[in-house]
């Protein structure tokens, strides 16, 4: 079936009996080869019909293959937009033709994360994190209220905020936005992450001042991109991050000075593999990552330090 032979069929047929063995003949009737005629897909309420289209493996004028059953499955339950149980192929074979139809039909389920902490410490006052991610966010669909759901949704963008406060000593905000298909026309994606933090030493009254701070600030721009080799379980992603700290009486060095700013550049390369079935509770496959960063070297790295 991995070759389009949809139509075949297999006839065993006992040809000798000898003793107490039995000599079996498979006579098998391969028929035409199977070509796809129409892709369709069903249940999708909010996701958008282009962002399962370009998922698909199972495509419009190829011959037909068992495994792109199987792959496409297994890419619409990564998407998380899915319930991966839900997740089924109707194949309909015509065989006077030698065509076949697949309608993918699907669950819409919600795949957004709010997360919520907080609390009171007596030294350092209120403690607590808020985080939003929005993953099948659309950016197009902002300025239109009659498509929020309830929010913009269906583009299979990632949209996510977190804000962290642990009283004044030390509180961080994030924000990031992710394209899974740049340009739309292949899985080439694009991340970038914009994050804030200010770190404070109490002084000797417990007041946590920015006479003892570090502050730091930066911006990360990422480009992935499907492999299809070794297999297309392979992703690549380069990213660059250009961060800076401002600190002020933090460090107690003799190399750096009580009031500067340093600027950081860093280059990293990640290398994974996912073929794992299902995101939720996997029953096949695997993971594995391979994450290489590049830093100037520490005599170009002090000739970053603005006096």
């Amino acid at each position: 079936m991995d070759d389009g032979y949809l139509f075949f069929r297999v006839t065993p047929v006992e040809v000798a009996v000898v003793g107490d063995s039995i000599d079996v003949e498979m006579r098998i009737f391969e028929g035409d080869q199977a070509t796809i005629d129409e892709v369709t897909f069903s249940g999708n309420e909010r996701t958008n019909d282009h962002v399962i289209r370009r998922e698909l493996s199972t495509i419009p004028g190829q011959k037909f293959r068992r495994s792109d059953l199987i792959r496409t499955q297994q890419q619409l339950s990564q998407m998380g937009y899915f319930n991966p149980q839900k997740i089924e192929q109707d194949v309909k074979p015509n065989m006077a033709d030698g065509t076949v139809d697949i309608e993918w039909k699907v669950e819409e389920q919600s795949s957004d994360q709010i997360e919520l902490s907080g609390g009171w410490g007596g030294y350092y006052g209120f403690v607590g994190t808020v985080g939003l991610t929005f993953n099948n966010f659309s950016v197009r669909n902002v300025p239109h209220f009659d498509k929020w759901k309830p929010l913009p949704t269906g583009d299979g963008q990632r949209l996510s905020l977190r804000l962290q406060a642990n009283g004044r000593s030390f509180q961080s905000y994030s924000l990031s936005f992710t394209e899974p298909w740049l340009g739309g026309r292949k899985p080439n994606s694009l991340t970038v992450s914009l994050n804030k933090s200010i770190s404070r030493y109490a002084n000797a009254y417990g007041e946590f001042t920015d006479d003892r701070s570090l502050k730091q600030s930066g911006i990360t721009i990422g480009l992935g991109k499907r492999l299809e080799w070794p297999d297309n379980y392979f992703s690549l992603v380069n990213s660059l991050s250009f961060l800076v700290y401002k600190y002020s009486n933090y460090f107690n060095s003799t190399i750096l000075p009580t009031l500067g700013t340093t600027n950081e550049i860093m280059l990293t390369s990640t290398l994974a593999r996912n073929s794992i079935d299902n995101p939720m509770y996997p029953t096949t496959g695997s993971t594995i990552s391979l994450a290489l960063s590049l830093t100037p070297p520490y005599s170009q790295w002090r000739s970053f330090i603005l006096r």
